[in-house]
């Protein structure tokens, strides 16, 4: 017999509800998917510029990923990999863990997804965004 849901208001769905936004939001953006600006989407938005890239000159492992998602929900794969490499595989992580931790909170056994989060997911997303990170590095012109 399945578990009735618990409560709404967990932290948990709190976190869903952000994962949710972030994937919606990007509907509504526009990348400019011509011309080879690739980042700097969040500034349109009115919000301010990577603080690590104003000090350091190099992109942070975040830069350019409003802009990745934007172009990943209208159609441009290949110019979303330009402008964050960690994009679209974060993209999808986020939509799989969302369809998944509804389906399973609906059913009352949001447990499981979380235990496997606390085990996994966490550790491979700091990883991916590490070496994506370091790939991106590597191929900026002038290093």
């Amino acid at each position: 017999m399945p578990k009735t849901p618990s409560k709404f208001g967990t932290p948990y769905d709190f976190f869903a509800l952000i994962i949710a936004g972030a994937l919606i939001v990007p509907f509504f953006l526009d990348p400019g998917t011509t011309g080879t600006n690739l980042s700097g989407l969040h500034t349109r938005l009115h919000l301010p510029p990577c603080l690590f890239l104003v000090i350091t000159g190099l992109p942070c492992p975040f830069c350019g990923l409003t802009t990745s998602f934007a172009l990943l929900t209208h159609g441009a794969l290949g110019r979303a990999f330009l402008a964050n490499p960690s994009g679209p595989p974060l993209y999808g992580i986020m939509l799989c863990l969302l369809v998944i931790y509804v389906t399973l909170r609906l059913r009352g056994r949001e447990n499981l997804l979380l235990s496997l989060i606390n085990r996994i997911s966490g550790k491979m997303l700091i990883i991916m965004l590490v070496v994506m990170w370091i790939a991106r590095l590597a191929v900026i012109p002038g290093n």
